[in-house]
């Protein structure tokens, strides 16, 4: 019964109705598919852009202002870094944060580097590790999150064979350090 119906309207809309009829059915399916969706994120877009502008223009008030000194604010940026007299400790937290994810780190090399302009001491860390890949990266999401001040600045694995679960890691930190006044 459908063909004949559907014969009835092609025959009654002839085939310039029946590819108008499919162009109609495709753009509202392109509609709202894909334009509602643009239009959406344009929006979040929009929101997302006035937003920066409002606080673009607040700091830009805050700054005309002179609420706060450039030194103060630069005060307040050294005090949110530890005295480089404490690197032990954080090494130590390092180290306490890898044996938590089953890794022992039984040797490391540590170079520091002294900032000639500002007040921050970087303490790079290469550290050796061997363990299972998700236990390396268990420790790195760890070290993170309970490490503010240490960025990650290089991993390299390599496994001696292919099925073998065990990975060596070179991991390379960096510790910002404010050095003693």
């Amino acid at each position: 019964m459908s063909t004949r119906l559907d014969r009835a309207i092609g025959r009654r809309l002839g085939w310039p109705g029946v590819v108008g009829l499919g162009v109609w059915v495709a753009a509202t399916a392109f509609y709202f598919s894909a334009v509602v969706p643009a239009e959406q994120r344009l929006a979040e877009a929009r929101l997302d852009a006035a937003s920066l502008q409002e606080r673009i223009a607040r700091a830009s008030r805050q700054l005309a202002s002179g609420e706060r000194p450039a030194a103060e604010q630069l005060a307040e940026f050294y005090r949110a870094f530890p005295d480089e007299r404490s690197s032990p400790d954080w090494i130590g937290k390092i180290a306490a944060t890898a044996q938590g994810c089953g890794l022992s780190l039984d040797q490391g090399e540590y170079k520091p580097s002294y900032d000639r302009v500002g007040r921050l001491t970087r303490l790079q860390l290469t550290l050796p590790v061997r363990g299972e890949y998700r236990q390396i990266r268990r420790f790195l999401a760890s070290a993170g999150a309970t490490i503010p001040i240490a960025s990650l600045e290089q991993v390299q694995f390599e496994r001696q064979k292919v099925g073998d679960p065990l990975v060596d890691a070179t991991i390379r930190l960096v510790l910002y350090l404010e050095q003693p006044s």
